[in-house]
């Protein structure tokens, strides 16, 4: 059984301002920082990585702890035990997940930018925890080197508006092939420009929206759904041969192109 203690932050350590919990698990500490205390350290470096890349991150802060919430809510905590999750960022929700998830679990984070995973690897201590720095379009690979096939719940807030076309169908079918039957594929976005490209590679995709965070985002909750008789299979689209068609060309949203992507953290 997992619990908590406390021990007093060796001086040298910096752990004294960030808030170490170290939790047992069969004997074996794992140590996790407190997510509040770290914050202003994630604030600042999301602040500059904003600046040097702002198509790839649209706030100059991370997600609000009320979007974390309700993107995590669709999780069935007792029985998932393999987590992917696209673009961390500073670990807004890698923490959480973290935090909520079993003692036995697996978290996979898959991140491009070299600042935020040298950050994660060590401000994140967590043996649950494996931090890869490469794309979502390899999500296959990082699943094979821990010896796994499929991935309870894929957890993404990278933005998909911006990335090349061929990028973003490679992501999608990677993550469609890697999903369980039971899982869900949980993207949070500032636009619902991505909802077409969703809803071609996935069977069930229901919407929801989070206003506090800055900015208000939107979430699609993907899954699964049985073979159809129009030509659809296991939620993708096929042509008469019985293989994937290309994702097609969808119009941009006049209103939420003009914004940002979603940060991704």
């Amino acid at each position: 059984m997992a619990h908590f203690i406390r021990p007093p932050a060796p001086a040298d350590s910096g752990a004294g301002q960030l808030g170490w919990a170290r939790l047992l698990v069969k004997g074996r500490p794992l140590t996790v920082p407190a997510q509040h205390t770290s914050r202003s350290a994630q604030i600042l470096l999301f602040g500059r990585n904003f600046i040097k890349h702002p198509k790839m991150l649209g706030s100059l802060i991370p997600s609000s702890r009320f979007l974390v919430n309700k993107v995590l809510s669709e999780v069935e905590w007792a029985r998932a035990r393999v987590f992917l999750e696209y673009g961390p960022g500073v670990g807004t929700f890698t923490t959480e997940i973290l935090r909520r998830m079993r003692p036995d679990a697996v978290l996979i984070a898959l991140e491009t930018n070299a600042d935020f995973v040298r950050f994660l690897r060590v401000r994140v201590r967590d043996e649950r925890l494996h931090v890869v720095h490469g794309s979502a379009a390899d999500a296959d690979a990082a699943l094979a080197r821990l010896n796994l096939r499929q991935a309870d719940y894929v957890i993404s807030g990278i933005p998909y508006t911006t990335m090349p076309p061929h990028v973003r169908e490679i992501i999608l079918r990677k993550t469609h092939s890697v999903l369980h039957p039971t899982g869900a594929f949980l993207v949070y976005q500032f636009t619902r420009t991505v909802l077409p490209y969703l809803q071609q590679v996935f069977g069930l995709v229901h919407q929801d929206f989070e206003p506090l965070n800055v900015m208000p985002a939107r979430l699609f909750f993907c899954r699964h759904q049985p073979d159809r008789a129009n030509g659809e299979r296991n939620g993708q689209r096929t042509n008469g041969a019985g293989r994937s068609a290309p994702l097609q060309p969808v119009v941009p949203d006049p209103i939420g192109s003009a914004r940002p992507p979603l940060s991704s953290d």
